[in-house]
């Protein structure tokens, strides 16, 4: 049997880890919120903790330990959840090395595949992760939020969240040992969540397809409305095809971007449909860009190559996108080499996220 965790250190406090904080602390249990800078958190100090509005209620929740010390919030904590974008997964898991002990429970929200590459960063501090630790992702973040000030965030919760131990054997372990905290359901694998958020379908066409209308705007445009017009969404749909591929090479049944957005508690009306019903004027976001595509469009090329499905879609606009940036995505992205699977056939790579052995 699973042991649930009773101490917590939630890692990002950003408002989707200052959410999944708070709907812990509502649920009883010994929280504590890590973030790298003080100037995230210092507002939430002098509260000592967050006003909510939202699906979790209006009111405030307590959160005694907020800090940017790592041996204050992490050390003596049996599970570890990473609400960082995927490019801050390697300094969270770094910081929270030290800190394991056997039997921890470390969960990366969004995933982004990021479990595997988890799994090398501790082998190589001399953790075994099939033994020692129970390591995991979700899809997307436990609780969708936005900041309304700095000591106040909206929370919206996902009607399912999919989630993926790595080795998936240890599937159902995760799911009991986090019944009741987030409404979890099982995922094939971590390639499964990897692959299937959302965001990397979403946002890097449509804002590459954008850019000259967000520059002339002053950098505000509602890209989820605005931005979505026919044309866009039929390049978006044929990257979505792309990735459905990728999923069914995995051998995992594929779903579409839409089914996604309802499977989390949403609605492909958001852009599907002209208008701007949730009132949103967006910016070229770090995220939509600078994590959606070397953590999204570049690992589903480079798994493309890997398992000989053509991804023409995404090599484009990887290749656009790092022209407009002046960045080299290719480079810097997660590929099969930095998840640890380069060179790997389709059964090797099918057993490795099964079992976690190569």
């Amino acid at each position: 049997m699973a042991q649930k965790p009773q101490k917590i250190a939630v890692l990002g406090a950003g408002p989707g880890g200052v959410a999944a904080a708070a709907s812990l602390a509502l649920r009883g249990l010994d929280v504590s919120l890590y973030n790298r800078t003080a100037e995230r958190v210092a507002s939430l100090q002098r509260a000592g903790g967050v006003h909510l509005d939202g699906a979790l209620g209006d009111g405030f929740v307590p959160l005694p330990l907020i800090s940017t010390d790592p041996d204050e919030a992490l050390r003596g904590r049996d599970a570890f959840v990473v609400t960082t974008p995927a490019y801050g997964q390697a300094f969270m898991v770094e910081s929270l090395a030290p800190y394991l002990k056997p039997g921890a429970l470390v969960l990366l929200c969004s995933g982004s595949a990021g479990a595997l590459c988890a799994a090398k960063w501790l082998r190589n501090r001399s953790v075994d992760i099939e033994r020692d630790v129970l390591l995991a992702e979700t899809l997307t973040l436990p609780q969708s939020a936005r900041f309304l000030d700095e000591q106040t965030v909206r929370i919206k919760i996902p009607a399912r969240l999919r989630a993926a131990a790595f080795p998936a054997v240890n599937t159902p372990r995760l799911l009991e040992a986090l019944d009741g905290l987030f409404n979890l359901v099982a995922a094939a694998h971590v390639l499964d969540t990897g692959l299937n958020n959302p965001n990397f379908i979403i946002h890097p066409a449509p804002m590459l397809l954008n850019y000259a209308e967000i520059e002339r705007r002053d950098q505000a445009l509602s890209i989820m409305n605005e931005g979505m017009t026919p044309a866009v969404l039929r390049c978006m749909d044929a990257l979505d095809a792309e990735k459905r591929a990728l999923i069914a090479a995995g051998c995992v049944k594929q779903v579409t971007v839409d089914d996604l957005y309802r499977e989390i508690g949403s609605d492909p009306s958001v852009y599907r449909e002209p208008g701007e019903p949730m009132g949103l004027k967006d910016r070229i976001w770090r995220r939509y860009v600078e994590e959606d595509v070397p953590y999204g469009t570049v690992m589903m090329a480079s798994l493309g190559r890997l398992l000989g499905v053509a991804t023409p879609v995404c090599d484009g606009v990887n290749t656009l996108l790092s022209a407009a940036e002046a960045r080299d995505y290719w480079a810097e992205g997660r590929t099969v080499e930095r998840l640890g699977i380069a060179g790997m056939d389709h059964a090797r790579l099918m057993r490795y996220l099964e079992t976690g052995k190569p």
